[in-house]
Order: C-alpha cells, then structure tokens, then sequence
C-alpha cells in the first residue's frame, strides 16, 4: 500500500517588502519610544508607496522621539538608498501623523494606571496562536524554516556583494512534502522552492536561476531534501 503523503507550503518576505519594511519602522518607533520610556502606550501604523512613507496612529509617552529619523534610519538600513530601488531614505516625502491615545481607550484598557493589573481590559489587538513540532530544531514546520532562512540568504548575499544585482524587495516560499507516520508529521523531500525577489533590470533570467540555486538555494537546503524533481 502506497504511503500517503501531502504538501505543506510556507512563506517569507525579505526585509525590503512593502509588508515587512513597514513593520520594521513601526518596530523601531516602538523601540525608541521604550527605550526612553517603558510606560509608553504605542499603536503605530505605517504605510509606503513608491518614495513615500506614512507613520500615523496613536502614541501616548514621555520620550522625545524623531519619527521622521527613525523612518529615514530604517530605509537606509535594508537599503533603500536610491530611486533605482524604489524608495531613497534620504530623498522620500515622510508624513507622520501622530495623535495621542484616545482618553477612552487608555481608560478602558489601561485605567490610567487606576487599576491593577489583573483588572486591566484587552484592547482590540489580535491574538496569536501556534504549536512547536520536533520535525526542526527551532522547532518550527520545515517549510516555514527554510523559507524563512531562504529570505536572510537572500539578504545576506545582495548585502555582501556577491548577487549585487539584487535589489531590496523578495519574497521566498517552499512546498515540502510530508508523510503521516502515525500522526507525525515527517519531511521527505522538497517540492517546490519559489523566490520572488527585485532585481537590477540588465540582468539575464539564466544569471537569476544560477545565482539563486548556487549562492541561496544550495547552501540553505540540505541536500538530502533535494532530488531531479524539486
């Protein structure tokens, strides 16, 4: 009887997505706003275009913090440094606007500081769930692993040189193949490996797929995942 398998596909932006890029500056008003004052109440929302980047939302602290530095400071970091890319940190239109908590919110949600800490309500933020398997060591699906660790190769060789016609922007997704072995879940080879990634527009189709299987796809995947079929 032949074994019955399925297909389990997982995702992952590099740090240059529009998604991700936005999370990260709204990561960094976060930091900055705790770093000088951990009683800081932050919903910070940010939105980008084409050399344009929005911050607006909703922040009640002490700290003094330059928003539009911070916008300016990320960019830059992932490497959004010229129009080519889409975006210049130091040449994009940067809108902030930054409005302190609604008195409603921050009484039914924090109190303002009049309640304790077991009597404090839950604002409308999601809530996450998740499960651990031992099919990794980081204890995650191996799909999601080795996209994830596909997108910071992805990073790492645009950053250091050797795909310098990388550009900031990416995306990495993986299908992997499983089998039921009395309810674990058992990796047996990959699928599919799809990389979505911004490029420099005098490179060839044939340089990407080399590039990409010999500098990103070989060194992450091991080998034994890998057949004439993926």
């Amino acid at each position: 009887m032949a074994t019955e398998t399925f297909l389990f596909t997982s995702e992952s932006v590099n740090e240059g997505h529009p998604d991700k890029l936005c999370d990260q500056i709204s990561d960094a008003v976060l930091d900055a706003c705790l770093a000088q004052d951990p009683d800081s109440k932050v919903a910070c929302e940010t939105c980008s275009k084409t050399n344009m980047v929005m911050v607006f939302g909703e922040i009640t602290t002490k700290a003094e913090v330059d928003y539009e530095k911070i916008v300016r400071d990320t960019c830059r970091s992932i490497g959004f440094i010229s129009d080519d890319v889409g975006l210049d940190a130091d040449k994009c239109k940067v809108l902030v606007n930054i409005e302190q908590q609604s008195p409603d919110i921050a009484q039914g949600v924090h109190g303002h500081f009049t309640k304790r800490p077991e009597e404090v309500g839950a604002g409308d933020q999601g809530h996450m769930f998740g499960y651990a398997t031992d099919e990794t060591p980081e204890y995650m699906p191996l799909s999601h692993v080795l996209a994830t660790k596909l997108g910071a190769r992805l990073t790492e060789v645009r950053k250091n040189g050797t795909c310098a016609w990388l550009r900031p922007d990416g995306k990495t997704q993986v299908t992997v193949e499983y089998y039921n072995d009395n309810g674990a879940m058992v990796p047996v080879r990959v699928h599919t490996v799809l990389i979505s990634t911004q490029h420099d527009e005098t490179v060839s189709n044939d340089q990407i797929a080399a590039d990409l299987k010999e500098h990103v796809i070989k060194p992450v995947i091991p080998e034994k995942y890998l057949d004439e079929k993926t």
